[in-house]
C-alpha cells in the first residue's frame, strides 16, 4: 500500500515563500533560442488534417494525423480522446478535425504520388 508523502513544516513553509516568490517577468530578456520550439513547428501550418478511429477493447479512439502535403512521410500522430459509441465517435472526430485543420474545407489532399512507394 502506497503512503502519501509528508512535509514537515520548514519544508512546507520554504515551498510556500518559494511560490510567492516567483513572478511572470523577472527583468531578463529573453533570447532568440528560447522560440526555437515554434520554429520546429512551423509546418504544421501547412498540413492535411485527418481523423482516424481505432477501435480497441471496446471503445473508439480518435486520433488526429497531421501530414504536410508536400512532404506526406512527414507527419505527426495526436491522440485526441475515446468514446464508446460509433456515432458520437465519428461526430468528434469530424469536428475536431475541421477545428485543427487551417483548410477547414478539406482541399488540401495527400497525393499518394508523393510517397515513393515501392510495392515489392
Amino acid at each position: 500500500m502506497k503512503r502519501n508523502p509528508v512535509l514537515d513544516y520548514q519544508m512546507y513553509e520554504w515551498i510556500l515563500k518559494s511560490i510567492n516568490q516567483m513572478s511572470l517577468y523577472d527583468d531578463r530578456l529573453g533570447h532568440e533560442s528560447e522560440f526555437n520550439f515554434l520554429r520546429a513547428n512551423r509546418w504544421l501550418g501547412d498540413t492535411a488534417v485527418i481523423e482516424r478511429m481505432i477501435y480497441r477493447k471496446g471503445e473508439f479512439r480518435i486520433d488526429l494525423v497531421f501530414a504536410h502535403h508536400k512532404q506526406p512521410l512527414k507527419l505527426l500522430i495526436r491522440n485526441i480522446t475515446v468514446q464508446s459509441d460509433r456515432r458520437k465517435a465519428e461526430i468528434m472526430s469530424q469536428l475536431f478535425r475541421r477545428q485543427a485543420a487551417k483548410d477547414q474545407r478539406g482541399t488540401l489532399l495527400i497525393k499518394e504520388g508523393l510517397l515513393n512507394l515501392g510495392y515489392n
